[in-house]
């Protein structure tokens, strides 16, 4: 059966919201690129707005029941405003954990994000139009194959020099470092990609988690659309040890990017497992 042929009555039923509600967000947008402000103010009511849009489909859709989503309060208190540059990382089970991510930050996380995504995703009409107006960059992989990320050099170069630029400036970055969809075990963290982690290094940026389980019953890869009838877990996770080095002012450039890859992995795991034997009580 092909993805199409498995759309369900859910799927149809959030799609018909979801498109309007999408088309909204292209329309806002577009008008905040146009006034004469500066281009990342209009990318912080882009966030602003996409946040909002992505809040009211949720609560719309009925058949979707979200538990322990973190308050405006527990975010803030995890990442303070005024905390400087930070990264935050995703677990990635399906298509929907970007867009999920963005509904549940609070008003302070969402304005100070840009995210990393793979490049093929601002190829799509429209969608790939929102996701340059909100701010976020590509990753320019070699190949579009499971499990090989190497990234064009030459093209990567200059996403890099932004990425960085809004880190400097006391920006935060959301990505997931597993580099691509999770089809074989949401319960399992899949290996962090390495490269992800060397700005954390060379710019002293504390790490945090945010992780939510449940995305691939909602949106399934086997489906064209979100929609089914889903539960969705959420848990926020700070890199205490490795934060812990960063605010005491201790050298961490000598610690290599697999030794972090490796210690996010298992922080990422820690909290899947906890996250998941949550939902799966319930």
């Amino acid at each position: 059966m092909s993805r199409a042929q498995g759309m369900g009555l859910g799927n149809v039923g959030f799609a018909m919201l979801f498109l309007p509600v999408g088309l909204s967000l292209f329309a806002s947008c577009s008008w905040f690129h146009l006034l004469p402000v500066k281009s990342r103010r209009a990318e912080e009511w882009s966030l602003y707005a996409c946040r909002v849009l992505l809040r009211f489909v949720i609560r719309a859709t009925l058949w979707l029941r979200i538990e322990d989503a973190p308050t405006a309060e527990e975010w803030d208190a995890l990442i303070p405003a005024d905390g400087g540059a930070c990264v935050v990382m995703i677990n990635h089970t399906s298509q929907w954990d970007g867009f999920f991510f963005a509904a549940m930050a609070s008003p302070s996380i969402i304005r100070r994000c840009k995210s990393l995504m793979i490049g093929k995703a601002f190829k799509m009409p429209i969608a790939g139009a929102i996701f340059r107006k909100l701010g976020h960059q590509p990753v320019h992989f070699l190949k579009d194959d499971d499990g090989k990320f190497s990234v064009d050099k030459r093209l990567q170069a200059p996403v890099n020099a932004i990425i960085r630029s809004h880190l400097e400036g006391g920006g935060l970055l959301t990505f997931c470092p597993e580099g691509a969809i999770n089809k074989k075990d949401p319960y399992v963290v899949q290996p962090h990609r390495r490269g992800s982690f060397q700005q954390a290094i060379d710019l002293r940026l504390k790490i945090y988690g945010f992780t939510s389980f449940g995305n691939h019953d909602f949106w399934p890869n086997t489906r064209p659309f979100a929609g089914n009838r889903a539960k969705i877990t959420c848990g926020l996770y700070a890199m205490d040890k490795w934060n812990a080095r960063i605010a005491a002012g201790e050298d961490v450039s000598s610690t290599t990017i697999a030794d972090l890859a490796l210690e996010c992995q298992e922080a990422m795991q820690a909290s899947v497992t906890a996250v998941a034997a949550k939902h799966d009580a319930k």
